[in-house]
């Protein structure tokens, strides 16, 4: 199952293109912040055998960084979102990071097809889907502005990054603007190399 990523990714863009500059969202914002533990909920994972992963579980005992992004296959250009965590690997294992997770409000079918598409198999990447969008709305990471819903996306998460330790969240960062709900303009408080900045601190 794949979906058209320049169909997406063209709505996506004419959606979160009206502002130049996004901005960091303070945690204290948002229904989750740091020091909370993760929401116990459920996210899926693969097809077309698909498991359910209890995401605060699944972080107990880890050191993680989890990426929520509006949807699959959406523009990662001018800065790459999943390459530029695929190529800093290195840094960030170094750093202490023991995996990034990266889930979209989207089925386990599309988001198996993406990490094909991107290349996470064998790296430290994994891919996992909110369908039911139980986690962002446990996160309060809802992207709500009219722009998105006006061109048929709706119920995505906005872009943010968490790090997260053995289940408590040490960090939220969230890459949006004004008229930037998705973050397309500047990604740059959820992409890896800011989150390694944020880890070492």
């Amino acid at each position: 199952m794949r979906l058209s990523p320049l169909l997406f990714a063209g709505a996506l863009s004419t959606a979160g293109a009206f502002a130049p500059q996004a901005f960091v969202r303070s945690s204290t914002s948002l229904n989750i912040a740091d020091g909370d533990a993760m929401p116990s909920v459920e996210l899926f994972q693969g097809f077309p055998d698909v498991q359910k992963i209890n995401i605060a579980d699944y972080c107990k005992g880890k050191n993680v960084i989890m990426v929520g992004l509006p949807g699959a296959f959406t523009p990662n250009d001018p800065q790459p979102q999943v390459p530029g965590y695929l190529e800093n690997e290195d840094a960030l294992k170094e750093a202490g990071i023991d995996e990034v997770i990266v889930y979209c409000v989207n089925d386990s079918a599309v988001m198996q097809a993406w990490s094909e598409d991107q290349g996470i198999d064998g790296t430290f990447v994994t891919m996992m889907g909110d369908p039911t969008r139980e986690l962002t709305s446990a996160l309060d990471m809802e992207m709500n502005h009219p722009g998105p819903p006006g061109v048929g996306i709706i119920g995505r998460c906005k872009r943010f990054a968490l790090h997260v330790n053995d289940g408590t969240v040490k960090a939220v960062r969230v890459s949006e603007g004004p008229d930037d709900p998705a973050g397309d303009s500047d990604p740059s408080a959820s992409l890896a190399d800011a989150m390694l900045k944020v880890v070492k601190a």
